[in-house]
């Protein structure tokens, strides 16, 4: 999946719960300048839960996408 931007209200990381206080909006070319200085300098990956989150899809290839509860729309060229 390309994701165009992605926004949603922190919830979680390395699936530890964290209180639902800081909004993030990611997208390919920016990244909190907080979030980089913690795990972008180092290459690291971090698993992330958003709660009510907004993503804007710019393409898939290939399978199928499956995300529990989410509400959505498509459009077909």
């Amino acid at each position: 999946m390309y994701v165009e931007s992605l926004t949603g209200t922190l919830s979680g990381a390395e699936g530890v719960r964290l209180p639902p206080v800081l909004r993030l909006r990611l997208t390919p070319d920016t990244v909190p300048e907080w979030l980089f200085d913690t795990v972008g300098k180092l290459g690291l990956k971090l698993q992330l839960s958003l709660d009510d989150a907004d993503i804007d899809q710019a393409g898939q290839t290939g399978g199928k996408l499956i995300i529990p509860g989410i509400h959505g729309y498509g459009t077909t060229l």
